[in-house]
């Protein structure tokens, strides 16, 4: 069954949150990123309720000031979770957008964050997006199972129809599969899935008419 919706982890993905964050937590102190994205995995991974991504944020970069022994302040939670909001997207999945709706597929986003942040971060290209599906819709983070199902039941997509696109196996890819959905890394940060392209504007070429790319995910 050929792809008709091309769903998309936003931060990381799309928009470079990695570069953003660490921006923002080198003027607080370096050497604080790699532990900050290591410890936000492992919150948002092990939440059993619905808690607002802005505080996570916040929360997250007090237990890592907290690590290194460095005094939390108020203005350094609203650094991070603007410069978070704001991330710009890298320039192929602007690319790549374009492509994709010209050609007449259907994009959506499977975000674990909220509206209001969102909203900042796609001002200007919301018109790429047939959905935006955040964590506050659905009530559930990736890695969660139910953060995939809850979302695409808000799209009311046909899921034999769907790529979902990420540059995370451990957030998006791993699940997404799970649920027999076809998936690809974008290949951002080095790490290995068995379909795997370097930026975005690829996905057009990848899944227009290559059978062994449509044949192989489904198996």
């Amino acid at each position: 069954m050929s792809i008709r919706v091309i769903t998309f982890d936003l931060y990381g993905t799309l928009v470079d949150w990695v570069n953003s964050i660490s921006r923002a937590l080198n003027y607080i102190h370096g050497g604080l990123a790699e532990r900050f994205f290591e410890n936000e995995y492992n919150t948002v991974s092990r939440l059993k309720e619905y808690t607002p991504y802005s505080k996570i944020l916040v929360n997250v970069l007090k237990d890592t000031l907290g690590e290194f022994g460095i005094d939390f302040r108020e203005e350094y939670g609203r650094l991070i979770v603007l410069s978070f909001a704001k991330s710009p997207f890298f320039p192929d999945a602007l690319i790549g957008l374009q492509l994709l709706k010209k050609h007449g597929y259907k994009t959506g986003i499977i975000s674990n964050t909220d509206r209001e942040l969102v909203e900042i971060t796609l001002t200007g290209v919301k018109d790429l997006f047939d959905y935006i599906v955040t964590a506050e819709d659905t009530g559930y983070y990736k890695p969660d199972k139910r953060a995939f199902t809850k979302a695409y039941g808000i799209m009311n997509v046909n899921l034999q129809k769907v790529l979902h696109v990420s540059s995370y196996p451990q957030y998006d890819l791993e699940k997404a599969d799970q649920l027999g959905i076809k998936t690809i890394c974008i290949d951002r940060y080095g790490y290995d899935w068995r379909e795997k392209i370097p930026t975005i504007d690829r996905i057009l070429d990848r899944i227009k008419g290559d059978y062994n790319f449509l044949h192989n995910s489904l198996l």
